[in-house]
């Protein structure tokens, strides 16, 4: 907008700018809760702010993209023309409300920081007659008896140091005081807290080609493994967790942790429990690429569990790549049966945009187990080719679905046309580009093969499996053979 146009008449057009969209991330029940808060004095002492929000979430709820802010203006100040720098500082300003707001419901929610910020203004404003009050209270919100999280700890830690202020051991030297309190609780949740963090960077190290100084990292590496880990399992699970990935060889780390994630794996707190147990899947991810059966079923065993105790689960809804690896899970172990209750029982977790081509597109993938050729067929028919690894599954499965069929010249053709398309889409990882141009390659030598010479076939087979590293679903090429 020109500076011509800072006062009067402003155009028609559709506007937003940061309060619009900030108020547009927030669900209708939290907008409303704004308009409450927004409506105290104690709060807010600005009429026309009120009015703002609730013209803004009018246009948020019917869809709108942005607002016309000559209508939002006449609603707020409808006997004065239009001011383009007030209206910018009325936006300002309901900005800065928003943010507060944010700031209140996160302490409202949240009974354990509610009670610290209490007694913490009990402390700094000397209010001795609600010391003990505030004291026991903050204790009790804090308290976790089955299992601390990494909250309690630094919540346990904010009380003993208020605690250490109240009663002046600053200061009083013929007392003892509660430093080893203050100091364990700093120590668990130093350590805690430094072995996500050395998590994450060995993760993203091995991962992407970021690389990470993180100090002291090794130090209380060697320091916790003479500590006695028993006592403290909030501790133990993330060093061992740690540990999966440091030396992926020693599976011993890995069975501690699963041990741990059994027993406490449903009183961690979501996010945390969801960390951890991605964490495992990706130790057994690792071992099943080389080739450990195992860990097919470790895998397996560690996701329904989480899927029983409802960890996955973030507000009612199953992420769509989750839903994809448990069906594949399970038909890898044969596992046929399971894999179709689950497709159409746990279908209607999935976000609403994506289901019905989530639905469809692991129905096939049963189907395709089950020997219901023709099924498969008209399903992939039905899923949106968006999505490249729905795109590149789904052609390896019309590719086995051709050959079941024994339509072998349109397999031919069909194997062209795939080649094609990964040569084309230069966004598919070389390596994962490779292993399908092996699988069509084999294919089409599969199609060729004299199935009575057993030289012909042993040779064959014999290749496969030198190289099956190398080969997307290289268990199928060698089940043909069999």
């Amino acid at each position: 907008m020109s500076k011509s146009t800072q006062k009067g008449k402003v155009g028609t057009e559709q506007y937003s700018n940061k309060i619009f969209q900030t108020l547009a991330c927030l669900d209708e029940p939290t907008r409303k809760r704004f308009s409450k808060y927004l409506r105290s004095p104690y709060f807010v002492q600005s009429k026309p702010l009120l009015t703002l929000c609730e013209s803004l979430s009018r246009e948020i709820e019917k869809g709108n993209s942005g607002f016309n802010r000559q209508k939002i203006w006449e609603k707020l100040f409808p006997e004065t023309s239009y001011d383009d720098v007030n209206f910018r500082k009325c936006c300002s300003d309901l900005l800065k409300h928003t943010k507060d707001f944010m700031a209140f419901e996160l302490l409202i929610d949240h009974p354990g920081r509610k009670s610290i910020g209490t007694l913490e203004f009990v402390v700094e404003h000397k209010v001795e007659p609600l010391y003990k009050n505030s004291l026991r209270e903050a204790k009790e919100a804090s308290d976790e008896p089955q299992y601390r999280s990494l909250n309690h700890f630094k919540s346990r830690y904010t009380i003993e140091r208020h605690y250490f202020t109240m009663m002046d051991y600053g200061v009083r030297v013929d007392t003892r005081a509660n430093l080893e309190e203050i100091s364990n609780n700093l120590d668990l949740f130093y350590w805690i807290e430094k072995l996500k963090i050395c998590s994450s960077a060995l993760s993203q190290q091995r991962t992407g080609n970021q690389q990470y100084d993180i100090k002291f990292g090794s130090d209380i590496i060697s320091f916790l493994s003479n500590f006695n880990l028993d006592e403290i399992p909030e501790l133990a699970i993330y060093y061992y967790s740690f540990l999966t990935l440091k030396e992926n060889d020693n599976v011993e780390h890995y069975y501690k942790l699963r041990k741990l994630l059994d027993q406490y794996g449903k009183l961690i707190p979501q996010k945390d429990a969801i960390e951890l147990i991605d964490a495992a899947l990706h130790y057994c991810t690792g071992k099943m690429n080389k080739g450990s059966l195992e860990f097919h079923q470790e895998f397996f065993d560690l996701f329904e569990d989480a899927l029983k105790k409802e960890v996955f689960f973030v507000k009612g809804e199953l992420a769509v790549w989750r839903f994809n690896n448990m069906i594949a899970a399970a038909l890898r172990l044969g596992k046929i049966e399971w894999a179709e209750k689950f497709t159409r029982t746990y279908y209607v977790y999935l976000p609403q945009e994506t289901r019905e081509n989530t639905y469809s597109f692991n129905l096939a993938r049963v189907y395709r187990f089950q020997g219901k050729y023709e099924m498969v067929l008209e399903l992939l028919q039905n899923v949106d080719y968006k999505d490249i690894g729905y795109n590149l599954i789904s052609k390896m499965m019309m590719l086995i679905t051709y050959y079941e069929l024994q339509e072998f010249d349109t397999l031919l053709s069909f194997t062209e046309s795939f080649k094609t398309f990964l040569t084309r889409h230069k966004n598919i990882p070389p390596q994962r580009r490779q292993g399908y141009l092996n699988l069509i390659k084999y294919t089409r030598k599969l199609i060729r093969l004299n199935q009575h010479d057993k030289a012909a076939v042993a040779k064959l087979r014999d290749e496969i499996s030198l190289g099956r590293a190398g080969i997307i679903n290289h268990e199928w090429l060698l089940e043909k053979l069999r």
